[in-house]
């Protein structure tokens, strides 16, 4: 039960960042014009920033997050974890070197070029399911209803969930993104830290079961690949058996980074094209923008705001001293909206080309889901764009803003059409 400890630490530290009042542009209720207004002028006149309230770096400009980014030996994910708020260690994230290698085989033979091929089509359907649920309604609740749905179901179908145990998939889902939302009651607490414990105790249960009778689904083919000496990751002649905590670990991994993200970017891209008519109707005339659409979207989102690492020897960066020890966050919101790399970095352009977004980290520990995250945007939006054309933000209604200090997300987009 280590991780689901961790975890539940993890809720309780999120609560006191998340009840920090005084705002900051890493603060978890925010502004974004005036977030996004002071990010520019910390990349104008100070982009390695001691933030003396928070006691940390803050990078804030494209090239210092790929040089930050690209180095773990110099700026690891290890010390303090890599979520920049609070100290973690419950996923990947908070790993380098050999162990990180390690899990990242693993995940890397979830996200083969062919099998992000097959689950387009099942996205789409997906989609198509989640918009016929509507029925003869003419409003919804969108993140709920059209948003979630995707890559929930994409991520139960890659770990086998039957479909009499979707109802508790979606539970435990919506649990690992309460992680990281905003403040809970200590009864909300604690029925998150139940709903985590249970999803524990069914992945424990489906790893022992499927060692004995594989069936066609992610956890089965790392099980078999693993009896078969086939996952290596220190050569050909160096193959470790795959403890059962680490298949139960990277199967809550790929929950949370494969469902959050990608959730946040959908509803968040929605949101965006309501206030772009413009570039919505572009969408809507020439379809293939929507291969370069996608990216724009997670550009201009930046679902996951920041990243923290830890110098683990005294350096220089941006002119500054960093010290030995010191937290430095990757600001990813504010690398995705740098004059230097960007042309009008302020505009929403779903032709956009070339995007060098940061959104999907950068280095050892980009996305390896980056493909499969970007497939699904682009579905998801197109085919609700394709049967609800004349989707909008409900009258007299706004969207209301995930209070986190980690992720930019909604909870809520009132819809109709």
């Amino acid at each position: 039960m280590r991780q689901i400890g961790s975890l539940a630490a993890l809720i309780v530290a999120i609560q006191s960042v998340s009840m920090n009042e005084p705002y900051d542009v890493m603060a978890p209720t925010h502004d974004r014009a005036r977030r996004d207004a002071a990010l520019a002028k910390l990349r104008r006149e100070d982009p390695v920033h001691w933030d003396e309230k928070n006691e940390w770096w803050l990078i804030t400009r494209h090239a210092d997050l790929r040089e930050v980014s690209r180095e773990p030996a110099r700026f690891s994910s290890e010390p303090k974890g890599a979520w920049h708020a609070f100290e973690a260690h419950f996923s990947m994230q908070a790993m380098d070197g050999e162990p990180h290698q390690r899990h990242r085989s693993l995940v890397n033979s979830a996200f083969t070029p062919r099998m992000v091929s097959g689950l387009g089509e099942r996205a789409r359907t997906f989609a198509d399911d989640a918009i016929d649920a509507l029925g003869n309604r003419d409003h919804g609740e969108f993140v709920r209803e059209l948003a979630v749905p995707v890559p929930m179901r994409i991520i139960a179908e890659m770990l086998g969930v039957r479909d009499d145990r979707l109802d508790d998939f979606r539970r435990w889902t919506d649990a690992t993104v309460a992680v990281a939302g905003g403040p809970m009651t200590p009864e909300q607490t604690e029925q998150t830290y139940a709903c985590l414990g249970e999803f524990h105790a069914w992945l424990a249960e489906e790893v022992e079961r499927r060692r004995i009778e594989p069936a066609d689904d992610l956890i089965s083919r790392l099980l078999v690949a693993d009896a078969a000496g086939e996952i290596h990751f220190r050569g050909e002649d160096n193959h470790e058996r795959l403890a059962s905590s680490e298949v139960t670990d990277f199967a809550m991994f790929l929950l949370i980074a494969g469902n959050e993200t990608t959730r946040n970017a959908i509803s968040q891209g929605m949101l965006t094209l309501f206030e772009n008519p413009g570039e919505r109707e572009r969408l809507l005339e020439n379809p293939d923008l929507w291969q370069t659409a996608a990216g724009e979207v997670l550009r201009w989102t930046t679902p996951v705001r920041a990243m923290r690492r830890v110098a683990m020897e005294e350096s220089e960066l941006g002119g500054k001293t960093i010290r030995e020890g010191d937290s430095v966050v990757l600001v990813y919101a504010s690398g995705n909206r740098d004059e230097e790399v960007f042309t009008d970095p302020d505009q929403f352009r779903v032709d956009r080309t070339p995007n060098d977004f940061l959104s999907l980290g950068f280095g050892p520990h980009y996305c390896l889901g980056a493909n499969l995250a970007q497939l699904e945007i682009r579905i998801v939006l197109e085919r609700i764009l394709q049967r609800l054309p004349k989707i909008r933000l409900a009258q007299g209604a706004s969207a209301r803003q995930t209070k986190s200090a980690l992720i930019d997300g909604l909870e809520e987009l009132p819809v109709e059409w």
